[in-house]
This record gives structure tokens, C-alpha cells and sequence, in this order.
């Protein structure tokens, strides 16, 4: 008998390039704290924690009732184009506690890929 979580994957090979790799041929259905369930009914403990993102496990209820409160205001508006209060809040406190007597600065970015880029741009404005 063929399990969810094999023909999810069949799926997968037929409709995803080998480029994200996958450590697990888990497909998670739910997952709470540290605990995933996957499709099958299989209980996994993540130590990854959407590698390393997830400190407080899944489904936090702070950090649900957070998501849930910022969705009433708007899911997302890039920065570069439309600027809102709470990423100059979280600047702020990231500078305050970054140590050192000199101005800081902070910038938010999806990855460290970015970091190259605006480091040259940085250099020469300043």
C-alpha cells in the first residue's frame, strides 16, 4: 500500500526541480512546538526549526495571536516602496542594543545575499 507521503513525493519529482534539496521525504500536515505530524500520521521532533527561524517552536500562541493581529493591518508591503512604523521601531531597538558609542544603523533583508550588494553601495556614500 502506497503511504500520502509517496505519492506526494511522486508529485514532487514531477513537478519540482531537484534544486531545493529535502533531507526527509516527510510531507508535514501539522506541526506544534517542536513536535511536526506528518501526512501519514508520523510523528517527527524538528530540530531544525525552519532552520533556526522557529526558536519558539510552531504555532507559539504569542506569536500566532502576533501574525493574526498584523494580517488586520497588511500582510506585507516591501519597505523600498511603501514605509511603515514598525521596521524603524525594531532599527531602533537593534541599534540601541548593538554595542558601541557611534550612530548605528539597521536594514532588514530576506537573506545574507544582500549583504555583499549594500556593503559596496554603503562604501561609497559614505
Amino acid at each position: 500500500m502506497t503511504s500520502i507521503s509517496q505519492e506526494l513525493n511522486e508529485r514532487r519529482k514531477k513537478s519540482i526541480p531537484q534544486g531545493p534539496f529535502n533531507t526527509t521525504n516527510a510531507f508535514i500536515k501539522k506541526a506544534e512546538g517542536a513536535s511536526m505530524k506528518d501526512v501519514d500520521g508520523k510523528t517527527y521532533i524538528d530540530f531544525a526549526g525552519g532552520i533556526g527561524v522557529n526558536n519558539v517552536g510552531h504555532c507559539h500562541p504569542k506569536v500566532v495571536q502576533a501574525i493574526k493581529d498584523q494580517a488586520d493591518l497588511f500582510i506585507h508591503t516591501c519597505f523600498h516602496v511603501a514605509m511603515y512604523e514598525p521596521y524603524v521601531e525594531l532599527a531602533e531597538k537593534l541599534n540601541d542594543l548593538a554595542p558601541g558609542k557611534f550612530q548605528k544603523m539597521t536594514m532588514f533583508a530576506n537573506s545574507g545575499e544582500r549583504v555583499p550588494c549594500w556593503a559596496w553601495n554603503w562604501s561609497r556614500t559614505e
